[in-house]
């Protein structure tokens, strides 16, 4: 599931005079900071203390409001607590509103559904991530055995 994760597509955020909180932009985390967090996230996971990560994935997607990279994390997070409603939901809120990483979520949504035997929804997502180009969520659906 890391592979989920393009790290390259954390970008700065846009130019703004103030946040929402009336902090200075030159105060926000950086584009670097953003993808060490990311990193740390992803590695969380992969140790299984996804928990630990929650407050990381949820400050990237803060940060990244267009990038579907922190909505992956907390819907992993959600699963291995059990609840995959939650997570279902977020990856799809995701994948209608987000304009990075969307390939990634629907691969994840998809490996997701069809770990939960829901092999009807996740069809679709299989067909349009495995008919696409070659990438980091087609990849990712390849090595979950799902082409």
């Amino acid at each position: 599931m890391l592979e989920a994760f393009d790290f390259t597509a954390l970008e700065a955020a846009a130019a703004m005079p103030e946040t929402r909180t009336g902090e200075c932009e030159s105060e926000r985390v950086s584009r670097e900071d953003l993808k060490l967090l990311c990193e740390i996230g992803v590695l969380a996971l992969a140790i299984e203390r996804g928990e630990d990560a929650t407050p990381i994935f949820r400050l990237i997607d803060e940060e990244q409001p267009h990038n579907a990279a922190g909505s992956i994390g907390l819907a992993m997070i959600e699963v291995a607590a059990g609840r995959e409603r939650d997570a279902f939901a977020r990856l799809r809120r995701s994948i209608a509103t987000r304009q990075l990483c969307v390939r990634e979520a629907k691969a994840v949504l998809a490996i997701f559904l069809m770990g939960f035997g829901r092999h009807a929804e996740a069809k679709g997502l299989r067909r349009e991530i495995l008919r696409g180009p070659d990438c980091g969520a087609r990849r990712l659906m390849q090595s979950y055995g799902v082409a």
